[in-house]
């Protein structure tokens, strides 16, 4: 077989066999944001968040805020006027400016009792959940997102003004997109 109709024949062939490949990664479908998904622990139950953000302001003084969406009840409250999600916030470090600062940095995290304020609800929850002590480990950045993990131990508010008499631990990681 003259060498012009071997490469010929090979190149028909690998096309044919890279056909099937190629559809198979048609079908799939690409985040719109990099990270936005993280999981939560409390008391043996994980939720699923979606759509987490990072948002931050540097100087003095300078603070975070990472918040999601409980994934399987977007747009539902966990208790009457709270929604449900996540929502971790604090101060920054003193000198740090950008995320790309906050990589491997271990960050205390506040809850304020305002209002509708919470750091964990979610539908299904028994109540919301305030932070008594807990940090949040800030991972690397990649791709306009942040990766982070966050531990505490949590009071539990009704939404009728009573509390736990004792804390609940809770913990979760995820990736958010950043702001």
């Amino acid at each position: 077989m003259p060498y012009a109709q071997r490469l010929k024949s090979s190149l028909v062939l690998g096309l044919l066999a890279t056909l099937p490949l190629a559809g198979a990664c048609g079908g799939a479908t690409g985040e719109e944001k990099p990270g936005s998904r993280a999981t939560v622990a409390i008391e043996g139950t994980t939720y699923a968040v979606s759509d987490v953000k990072f948002a931050y302001h540097p100087g003095e003084p300078g603070y975070f805020r990472i918040e999601g969406d409980d994934a399987r009840h977007v747009d539902e409250d966990c208790l009457p006027g709270v929604s449900s999600g996540l929502a971790l916030y604090g101060d920054l470090p003193s000198g740090v400016n950008s995320p790309v600062e906050l990589s491997e940095k271990e960050v205390s995290f506040e809850f304020s009792g305002d209002g509708d304020d919470h750091n964990l609800c979610f539908v299904g929850s028994k109540g919301l959940f305030g932070v008594e002590k807990g940090t949040v480990k800030f991972g690397r950045v990649y791709g306009g997102a942040i990766a982070f993990t966050f531990s505490g131990d949590f009071k539990r508010y009704d939404g009728e003004g009573g509390e736990s008499e004792s804390t609940v631990h809770a913990s979760g990681s995820g990736t958010a997109a950043i702001e």
